[in-house]
This record gives structure tokens, C-alpha cells and sequence, in this order.
């Protein structure tokens, strides 16, 4: 029997044996040729008793061999968990994840009902007609709120912003039905913080219909139109404290803020420079109380800060943190 058709039975009887799940490796079957090749003495007339020695010699080289094999494949086993633990589904292309917006700001829309135009935010059962620049903090803004379907005479409305405050707007009466609404009621709205706030009705206790506006930071135009020129004119003839800047004076008011709880009633606040005669000049910021007497808007009252050593106290007496900040930064920059 030759070299290789004994290694080839070989292998076969190892394949027999607990060696059946190994590989016999090039390697491995070159040192067995090694020493059975003729001319080592030991293969000569003594096949039968080579044989197991050969297994045997096979047996040791795959003892050794196994470890490093079972570790390495060992090794693939403890990476490959954390391979799929690490990977994270991509989305498809020109995908991306969109959170879910709860406080959507309701919809403007425009309509007719019998030749009548009107617009309003919302939709039914639950509707408010205002006006087109919208809220803004602090200060009043009328709403007529339209109504639709199942509702009692008396309803409650209250508002809600997205830090989860609560605030109550009173309880009203629902009129007589007005366009394609089913009843109607007047209100004035102060909203005190910007951002996004739910409007919402109750009639019975039960809920009826809620509208998601948004309140803006500043002034209102339309109070920024009505209280610029009043606080102007005041300040041309004002002669109790300002009577030493004269008769002629040029005036320049910046407004700062404005707080508007009603519609007779506003609290201004302004960083005001006058120029008078004789060099005579004023750059401070103040308070002014504004009110209708029936007829027209007034300037009722006005305050300054104290001079010296009583001018941060009087600051902060005077006015809220919201504008005090752009009073701190007005100063800096005078």
C-alpha cells in the first residue's frame, strides 16, 4: 500500500472515531508523512502495530490545536451579541422622525354666510373671531366665540399652556346664533406668557371644543398705536416735574412693554430722552398710567426712578423683571 492510499484509509478511520468533526489540516498531514515515510525504520513490516500509534500521533497534534480553535470561536460567539446590540435600523431614504405635535395651532380660515364674510380661528363646534395680529402677552385682546351643536345657556372657558398652568376665564352666556354659528358670546382674553396655550369651553361641565393660538412677546401693534402718540403729547406739556426742560423740548419714546388687564386701562413703560431749551436735558425710563375717562385716553400718572443712591431700589419697585432686564441693557448701552 502506498504513502498516500494509506493516508487516505487513515483519515477514514479517523473519521470513525471522536476525530470525525476535525479538520485534518495540510499541516497535520505532512508530520504524519514524516514518519511513516519509508526509510525511518519505524513503518517497515509493523503496519498493524503503526497504525495506532499514527491515531494516536494524529489524537495529540488535534488536542493541541482544538483549544486555540474552541477560543477563537469562543471569541466570535461573545462579539457577535454585542455586534447586534450596537446596530440601529436606519430609516428609509429621505426619511426622518417627526414628533407628534399635541398643540398644533388651529387653522385661519375665510368664509361667507348669506353674502356675509367673516374669518375666525378653529373649527366646530368651537370657534373665536379676533383680531388678525393675534395675542400677545399681557394684554387683553377681544374674542367673539362661536358655537355649534349640544351646549347650556351658561358655558366656561378656561386657558391652558404647555407647562400644564391653568387659568380661568370666567363664565359666560351664549347668545343668539351669529353666521353659521349656533350661538355666540363676547370676551376679553389676557394671556400672560408667551408661547402656545389651548382655549377651551365647557358647557354643563362637560367639554365642548377647545382653539390652540399662539401669544407673542412685545407690544401689540394696535397698542403701540393707541398709547405712542398719548404718552407723546403728555410729555410736550407736562410741567409739574418736568417744568425745568421748558416749553420746547424734542421728544423720543422707546416702548419697553405694555400691560393692558381691560380695555379702559394701560400700564406703560418706556426709556424716554428729552432734549429742552437752554442744553437742558432727560434720558431716563418710566412708568405711565393710562386710562379712559369716557371720552379719550389720558395719561393719569407717571413715575421715575429715584436719583443716587435710591435709583436700583426704585428700579425694581417700578418695574417687572421682563422689563427691567431690557431697562439693565438700555442703561448699558445710553
Amino acid at each position: 500500500m502506498d504513502e498516500n492510499r494509506w493516508l487516505k484509509d487513515l483519515k477514514e478511520r479517523a473519521d470513525q472515531t471522536i476525530f470525525r468533526d476535525v479538520q485534518f489540516t495540510a499541516s497535520m498531514e505532512e508530520r504524519v508523512r514524516q514518519r511513516v515515510r519509508p526509510g525511518t525504520g519505524w513503518m517497515t513490516g509493523w503496519r498493524k502495530l503503526a497504525l495506532p500509534g499514527v491515531v494516536l500521533t494524529m489524537g495529540l497534534l488535534l488536542w493541541f490545536g482544538l483549544p486555540i480553535q474552541e477560543k477563537r470561536q469562543s471569541a466570535l460567539h461573545e462579539v457577535r451579541p454585542l455586534q447586534q446590540e450596537t446596530q440601529v435600523p436606519s430609516l428609509l431614504p429621505g426619511g426622518q422622525i417627526v414628533e407628534a405635535d399635541l398643540w398644533k395651532l388651529s387653522p385661519s380660515f375665510s368664509s361667507t354666510y348669506k353674502n356675509q364674510s367673516f374669518s375666525y380661528l378653529g373649527e366646530k363646534p368651537v370657534r373665536i373671531m379676533t383680531d388678525q395680529d393675534g395675542f400677545y402677552e399681557g394684554q387683553m385682546q377681544r374674542v367673539i366665540w362661536l358655537l355649534n351643536g349640544d351646549y347650556t345657556q351658561e358655558v366656561e372657558i378656561a386657558a391652558y399652556n404647555t407647562d400644564g398652568s391653568r387659568l380661568s376665564l370666567g363664565s359666560y352666556e351664549a347668545m343668539d346664533p351669529l353666521y353659521d354659528a349656533d350661538g355666540h358670546f363676547p370676551s376679553g382674553i389676557v394671556l400672560p406668557e408667551p408661547g402656545k396655550w389651548k382655549l377651551e369651553v365647557r358647557a354643563g361641565g362637560k367639554h365642548l371644543g377647545q382653539v390652540f393660538v399662539e401669544v407673542k412677546k412685545g407690544i401689540a401693534p394696535a397698542n403701540r398705536q393707541l398709547v405712542g402718540p398719548i404718552i407723546h403729547q403728555f410729555l410736550q406739556t407736562e410741567s409739574i416735574k418736568l417744568g425745568w426742560l421748558g416749553k420746547h423740548r424734542e421728544i423720543n419714546v422707546e416702548l419697553l412693554g405694555v400691560e393692558a388687564p381691560d380695555a379702559e386701562k394701560r400700564t406703560v413703560y418706556a426709556w424716554v430722552k428729552i432734549a429742552g431749551s437752554n442744553s437742558s436735558a432727560l434720558s431716563a425710563p418710566m412708568v405711565f398710567q393710562i386710562a379712559y375717562n369716557g371720552n379719550e385716553y389720558r395719561v393719569t400718572d407717571f413715575q421715575m426712578p429715584g436719583d443716587g443712591s435710591n435709583y436700583q431700589g426704585s428700579l425694581q419697585k417700578l418695574f417687572p423683571p421682563k422689563v427691567l432686564e431690557q431697562v439693565h441693557n438700555r442703561s448699558k448701552t445710553k
